[in-house]
């Protein structure tokens, strides 16, 4: 398969990237150092994962993987250059997309890998709150990238669910090669 341009595999890492790991329902956590980001997964090699590429971003922690309820949870370091992105996605207590927000493939990779699963149909990329504004926003993203997906709600969900050969290879090609142990539930065209 030969990969798009505009892939994350041809793309520089960037915090920016990160938007995908809030997408998947991570969160910041903010204090006078810096500001953090987490995310609760399900399988280990999600959480390695995420260690590696917030570690390429240049925020990696020392204790980037922790036990969390309900699996574990991928953080970052407590940083100051996290302060910024944290900012845009916060305001008061309330999280949410930014004005003007824009998913890099980068993006979607890290939200591929914290919640993103094959089905018997496609792919599932999974939101923390169905109908939300960031699960509203993820599906417009998603249609801004090319891959129109269908909204999906609690039974299955809450998620986005990518049909179609073509909307495969779209997604397999922004995406690129699976994580170590993901291989199984990546994005593949069938």
């Amino acid at each position: 398969m030969q990969y798009s341009l505009f892939g994350a595999a041809a793309a520089e890492p960037t915090l920016d990237d990160l938007d995908g790991v809030l997408l998947a329902g991570g969160h910041w956590v903010r204090s006078a150092s810096g500001a953090r980001l987490s995310v609760v997964v399900a399988d280990r090699w999600r959480v390695d994962a995420l260690a590696e590429a917030f570690a390429v971003r240049g925020v990696g922690a020392a204790d980037a993987v922790v036990a969390a309820e309900g699996g574990l949870a991928a953080r970052t370091a407590l940083h100051p250059d996290l302060v910024g992105q944290a900012g845009r996605w916060t305001r008061g207590a309330s999280e949410g997309p930014p004005p003007g927000f824009v998913l890099t493939a980068g993006g979607l990779r890290l939200w591929a890998i914290a919640a993103g699963t094959s089905d018997e149909v496609g792919y599932l990329l999974a939101t923390d709150e169905p109908d939300d504004t960031i699960h509203l926003t993820g599906g417009a993203q998603l249609a801004r990238l090319g891959l129109a997906a269908v909204s999906i709600g609690h039974r299955g969900g809450p998620g986005w669910r990518i049909t179609s050969v073509k909307r495969m290879r779209r997604l397999a090609e922004l995406v690129g090669e699976p994580p170590y142990g993901g291989e199984a539930v990546w994005p593949s065209v069938r």
